[in-house]
């Protein structure tokens, strides 16, 4: 190899060197790092022997019988080349398939006092309401209402518990071995249940824990959906943004099918409100305990525990996903039948 080649060939080998160097010092895997850096400080004490075997080359007298410089080791060159482009690949691959792939559902409990309960392996939060008194209806931070939400009254609850989000697909699944026939994923609310469905399942529930969970009264409901005794008054349960708190119709069914944002959501993925409940405005409608009555103004102390009128419907609170904005705020309320099933209806427990 003449002189000329000899430089060039040392230029190509300290600009590939620099080069993986720079991607090197990019990686924030630990690991890799280490093993990457091995391989680096092998090759510069090898580099570093033979600057040594050269300058013994330089200075040795006449009389001393020199060994011939080695040329350089291009198999082993390409070899850690290759084990470090490799290695970069892999780490570069793996960040795109993480920023790229479908995250699961996050939700942290937020709430101050709750209980943790398992199922056949299926835990759910249920969180501690202190009672109190609030004013239940159209209050006037609702600038949009139904005659039904009037006359406001007064109304007093003692302390009780209620889901911190909806009853999802898989606990569901764990209590009655079935699943909606459009199943969407466990950690989804549960959808096409009318309100007999829900007793059934309530009467299953209870047999499993021991426990007493009922469907919450409309008044148990709004005084949680409302924030408790820690209400901001917020027109949404949480916010008086909506796209804070809920799965409404302009970021979910407007969206049209071909959009992931169609549909309902894994629970607990927009913000919670003042007592950490998620999803009490928007996501699907939930089932309340009661008969749908019209109000009539006057103070009441825990209603709708005892439901002894019997009537042929019952409340739904909260709006959905394919509801527009004003169906989700605290106060409203519709009526459906105890046999009413849809895609956008589902409920949360109450004890």
């Amino acid at each position: 190899m003449s002189s000329n080649q000899q430089n060039i060939s040392h230029e190509t080998i300290e600009i590939l060197r620099k080069q993986l160097l720079n991607r090197i010092e990019q990686i924030d895997d630990a690991s890799l790092l280490s093993r990457c850096m091995a391989v680096i400080e092998t090759d510069e004490a090898m580099k570093e022997e033979q600057d040594q075997i050269d300058c013994i080359s330089f200075t040795t007298p006449e009389d001393f019988t020199l060994s011939p410089k080695p040329t350089v080791d291009w198999r082993r060159l390409l070899i850690v080349a290759s084990v470090l482009l490799l290695a970069l690949g892999g780490y570069w691959l793996a960040i795109y398939i993480k920023k790229n792939s479908i995250k699961p559902n996050v939700k942290v409990t937020v709430a101050k006092d709750y209980e943790t309960i398992e199922v056949k392996g299926c835990r759910f939060n249920m969180v501690k309401v202190k009672g109190g008194s609030f004013t239940m209806g159209a209050t006037e931070d609702m600038s949009d209402f139904d005659i039904d939400e009037r006359p406001i009254q007064k109304v007093t609850l003692s302390d009780y518990s209620i889901g911190e989000t909806e009853v999802t697909q898989g606990l569901w699944y764990a209590v009655t071995g079935e699943r909606p026939i459009t199943p969407d994923g466990d950690d989804h609310p549960m959808k096409d249940v009318s309100y007999n469905d829900c007793i059934s399942f309530i009467e299953k529930l209870n047999l499993l824990t021991g426990r007493h969970f009922h469907l919450p009264s409309e008044a148990q409901w709004e005084f949680a959906a409302r924030g408790g005794n820690q209400s901001h008054h917020y027109r949404f349960a949480g916010s008086n943004n909506i796209d804070e708190v809920a799965w409404y119709s302009s970021n979910s069914w407007d969206l049209g099918k071909g959009d992931p944002d169609f549909g309902n959501h894994p629970v607990g993925s927009k913000k919670p409100n003042e007592l950490g409940l998620y999803d009490m405005s928007g996501n699907v409608w939930e089932w309340c305990n009661e008969t749908f009555i019209r109000y009539d103004g006057t103070a009441k102390v825990d209603p709708g525990l005892n439901d002894t009128i019997q009537g042929a419907f019952r409340c739904n609170r909260g709006g959905s996903w394919d509801y527009i904005s004003i169906s989700a705020r605290v106060s409203n309320r519709r009526k459906r039948t105890r046999d009413f099933r849809n895609f956008n209806l589902g409920l949360r427990l109450a004890e």
